[in-house]
């Protein structure tokens, strides 16, 4: 579907927003299931390589990663890039539902947290250690350096060897291990682009070298 189609279904859902054509933006108030609502600037040219970004101008949110907004940009910290790029090629087809499935989520989290103190859903670690959780929770595995593997080889492999031995190390053949679900994280990994798996595999370097240093003979 085009941009255009898109952005047009968005302002059809969300009657409170409106489009800038001339910053290429969704503006105005994005109003949750529940008659909450935030005051939001969403600059588009990211997207559909990935997610949009999105700022909560109404001053509602500190500009703390503990309250997952980014201290130097002040945008909202919806997920890795890697993991949004998945999500764009997998489940999220437009942007209308990525304002539905991220966006609103992120915002009613937040009016969670406000009277609990506590976000309801899990949320990655911030920095490095998110990069890196995001990768295990794609590839469905808890161990860094099968990980940091696998990134290596998504990077510089030129196509997915479906027949090979599954990552995690279960002895089966990948299409065959936990039913093909390893098999289809795998994939998952390999839908990521290559600048941007190179990038992450700097968050893998200190967990490797403390790796190294534990196993030295």
């Amino acid at each position: 579907m085009q941009i255009s189609d898109q952005i047009d279904d968005v302002l059809c859902r969300h009657r409170g927003l409106y489009y800038n054509s001339k910053n290429n933006t969704l503006e105005g108030e994005l109003f949750l299931p529940d008659g909450d609502g935030y005051s939001i600037y969403m600059e588009l040219d990211l997207y559909p390589r990935f997610f949009p970004t999105v700022y909560e101008t109404g001053g509602r949110i500190p500009h703390k990663m503990d309250r997952h907004i980014y201290p130097d940009s002040g945008s909202c910290c919806f997920t890795t890039r890697a993991k949004s790029q998945v999500l764009l090629k997998t489940s999220i087809k437009s942007l209308l539902e990525f304002i539905d499935e991220i966006v609103v989520r992120y915002f009613e989290n937040n009016s969670y947290y406000e009277i609990n103190k506590k976000y309801f859903s899990d949320e990655y670690s911030h920095g490095d250690n998110g990069i890196i959780e995001g990768y295990k929770d794609i590839l469905g595995i808890n161990d860094t350096i099968k990980a940091a593997r696998l990134i290596l080889q998504a990077a510089k492999a030129p196509k997915l060897k479906i027949h090979q031995d599954c990552y995690c190390g279960s002895g089966k053949r990948l299409r065959k291990c936990k039913n093909g679900s390893h098999l289809n994280q795998l994939r998952q990994l390999y839908l990521i682009d290559k600048d941007v798996l190179k990038n992450d595999m700097l968050a893998f370097k200190d967990a490797i070298d403390t790796y190294m240093t534990e196993n030295q003979d």
